[in-house]
């Protein structure tokens, strides 16, 4: 189901990218505060590096990203390890016509997301038994959205800066203890942009 849900997204952005004015390619760099392993309190995000590329048509850019996170803890000889990978479907839109943009070499932009979380978890058994594993990582396979408001920066025709801050809500589930535990977060971020245009 998950291939499939790939191959699908791939396929809209082959479509939409066949008409396009400018294939996109970015890095991302987002500092994403949150604990997202319940059973280890001093575990917090230290941002996320990741990457996206897409099709940018007029105002509207369509763009597939992926971001990688990991945490570890150490305690004495124990180990507690954890590997992420986000992968999301986004929608931008420039709030100035492309030439005037050009021309100001500022570009003022909103964008939604949709992202969906695959994770691994580690432990050594003196820190977390197998079930509270199966737990944490059930509550890192995320997914949710977030939109933000940002601008860009070019530096050039096809190189740009820029920034963006928002809103995310990620949600999760788990049965790993008999029962279904539902949780839910609004988090804040901001983020730092790299982006190249090919036209």
């Amino acid at each position: 189901m998950k291939i499939k849900s790939l191959i699908i997204a791939l396929l809209l952005t082959a479509v939409i990218g066949a008409d396009a004015q400018a294939v996109v390619f970015g890095i991302r760099y987002s500092d994403i505060r949150e604990q997202r392993l319940p059973s280890i309190v001093d575990n917090s995000g230290k941002g996320r590096f990741g990457f996206y590329a897409g099709v940018a048509q007029s105002n509207s850019s369509f763009l597939i990203g992926a971001e990688y996170d990991r945490n570890k803890t150490e305690r004495g000889d124990s180990l507690l390890y954890f590997r992420r990978l986000t992968v999301n479907l986004g929608y931008r839109y420039n709030l100035l016509p492309a030439d005037k943009g050009k021309a100001m070499s500022f570009m003022p932009f909103v964008a939604m997301h949709y992202f969906k979380s695959f994770s691994k978890v580690e432990a050594d058994s003196t820190v977390m038994s197998s079930v509270d594993a199966h737990f944490n990582r059930d509550m890192l396979n995320d997914n949710g959205g977030w939109v933000s408001f940002g601008a860009e920066y070019y530096l050039g025709p096809v190189f740009s800066l820029g920034a963006e801050a928002g809103l995310r809500y990620s949600r999760s589930k788990s049965k790993a203890y008999g029962y279904e535990i539902k949780y839910s977060d609004f988090t804040s971020f901001a983020a730092l942009l790299l982006n190249f245009y090919w036209h």
